[in-house]
């Protein structure tokens, strides 16, 4: 629009008649870069119209939380050996109060365990068992932890031997009574027994507690006895949090 001068009043463009005065030269510059920049993004969109790239979300790297079922762990198999590495090690208890450790006991039936007496699908179905015992000497007694795990075929099949375990020690065992202590795994009950560490029955001064419960393919028990010091009714959550992050790690196959 420079360097040319016009001399008529009236610039015609197509079916437009523009006034040769300045408002109207621009008008006529703003009209032909609009004109350009439409036939410059005609062209843009012809060229990605035809383009094979792509950009969409599902060329993106997965996130943190779209993990690949061929890259989880897989769960350990339900045998004496996974049962073997579930148990507490020695390194996991603490040795002044517990220094004492009984050698593990693991086998491939659960026929005999006490606690399966009335549990069919427990001692028939139970594939291995493991019991680990820590204390303060071999005569077993004042503040004994013992821990017990029990696998079997599937998680179907540990939750009707959970409940039959449950049931069989509420509905048989007098001695045993129902308490709310933190939950381990997908479902767990606790139990005391020989009473309550309350005022209100003084004449106990030892409280014997547990916690059972059922994570996958696995029951944990753990059991908290005899225990003389002022955390008898609380050390039980330590010691069934030992055992639960252990059978957590054995369903993700990292137990060591």
């Amino acid at each position: 629009m420079t360097g040319d001068k016009v001399t008529r009043n009236q610039i015609p463009l197509g079916p437009l008649t523009i006034n040769n005065t300045r408002a109207g030269r621009l008008s006529l510059a703003v009209g032909v870069t609009l004109v350009v920049l439409v036939g410059a993004l005609a062209v843009y969109g012809g060229v990605r119209l035809f383009d094979d790239t792509d950009d969409s979300p599902r060329t993106a790297p997965p996130g943190p939380g779209t993990t690949r079922s061929e890259d989880r762990s897989p769960v350990l198999p339900p045998t004496t050996e996974t049962v073997r590495k579930i148990l507490p090690k020695r390194s996991s208890m603490d040795a002044q109060e517990y220094p004492w450790a009984g050698k593990p006991e693991v086998r491939a039936s659960a026929a005999g365990i006490h606690i399966c007496r009335a549990a069919p699908v427990c001692e028939e179905s139970a594939t291995a068992v493991g019991v680990a015992d820590f204390g303060r000497g071999e005569d077993k007694g004042q503040n004994r932890a013992e821990f017990v795990v029990m696998a079997f075929p599937d998680a179907a099949v540990a939750h009707r031997a959970y409940v039959d375990i449950v049931q069989d020690i509420d509905e048989v065992d007098p001695d045993h009574i129902k308490v709310e202590l933190e939950r381990r795994g997908e479902e767990s009950q606790g139990f005391d027994q020989d009473g309550t560490d309350t005022k209100s029955n003084p004449k106990e001064l030892l409280i014997n507690r547990s916690l059972i419960f059922r994570q996958g393919a696995f029951i944990g028990i753990a059991h908290q006895m005899d225990d003389p010091t002022e955390q008898r009714s609380t050390r039980i959550h330590s010691l069934s949090a030992i055992l639960a992050d252990r059978i957590a790690k054995a369903n993700t196959a990292h137990t060591r």
